[in-house]
């Protein structure tokens, strides 16, 4: 039988579609605020530490010999940081080239200063500020990962299949996306449409591995969790990816209390899952 606060969830997010129904669509985050708000919303969260935590072990791994990693929707670089110094300790003496394709130029400039902040003489840099589908790459690279990036592109089967190319045989391909769980619900209630296709959740990658006619090595979930509960109206907009009117954020409070669950520590957190898909090249 559902949990009291099941039902509650469930009844909140039956109000918000019918107050939402017919509806002008709620406005989108502009880039600068996008950027600002995701990296206050990261700083609740401790997904990135796992999701560095997990991809460290496959860049331990990696063949002999220099070793490049594309990133696409790269952001501020906080994360790619993380898994920069991870792949310099793991291959130590080994020349890295780490590339970022981010759209935004003000997050691919903090990118390439989080970057060299590194001081490592073993590794370059570049970024290109454009879409994934417009950047000019003449090279290949042993991994090329795309971190939340994925909702961006309108076909994700063809995305996949280009970005295989761009790997070298017995590179890998990397997907983290996340699942339709309880916070997507409501970005899927509250975000704006996208312009030219839909929200794309875990299982639409799921299916495009399998459209593009990829085999999956590894399908895994990593069960983060984010403190949202006392956040701020920006991030709270960040989380459900719109700009939220007075009268929504109150429901839109109730909704995540009833979502969350006790980390161990016994702090009330919002589960915050990340679905990561890694496919080699043959």
């Amino acid at each position: 039988m559902p949990s009291r606060s099941t039902d509650t969830a469930v009844a909140i997010l039956d109000e918000l579609r019918v107050a939402r129904r017919d509806s002008p669509a709620l406005p989108c985050l502009d880039p600068e605020s996008y950027a600002r708000d995701h990296a206050a919303f990261e700083r609740l969260s401790d997904q990135r530490g796992l999701i560095a935590d997990h991809l460290a072990g496959h860049l331990a791994r990696l063949d002999d010999g220099p070793v490049s990693v594309l990133s696409v929707g790269c952001g501020d670089g906080s994360l790619d940081s993380q898994l920069a110094q991870g792949l310099l300790r793991a291959v130590p003496g080994r020349p890295v080239r780490y590339v970022g394709i981010e759209p935004w130029s003000g997050s691919a400039a903090l990118f390439a200063a989080e970057m060299s902040a590194l001081e490592a003489h073993e590794l370059s840099i570049d970024v290109h500020v454009t879409s994934f589908a417009e950047a000019a790459l003449d090279e290949t690279f042993d991994v090329v990962v795309f971190v939340h990036s994925m909702y961006y592109v309108a076909d994700v089967a063809a995305t996949l299949r280009s970005a295989l190319q761009l790997v070298r045989p017995g590179g890998q391909l990397w997907v983290l996306n996340a699942p339709r769980a309880a916070l997507n619900e409501l970005v899927d209630v509250l975000a704006p449409p996208l312009e030219d296709h839909p929200q794309w959740f875990s299982a639409d990658v799921r299916k495009a591995f399998d459209d593009a006619g990829i085999i999956l090595e590894e399908s895994v979930t990593l069960d983060a969790l984010v403190a949202l509960l006392a956040t701020s109206d920006e991030v709270l907009d960040f989380a459900v990816q719109a700009r939220l009117t007075p009268e929504l954020r109150g429901p839109v409070r109730d909704y995540l209390r009833a979502v969350a669950v006790s980390d161990a520590d016994g702090e009330s957190r919002i589960p915050h899952p990340v679905d990561v898909f890694r496919a080699v090249r043959h």
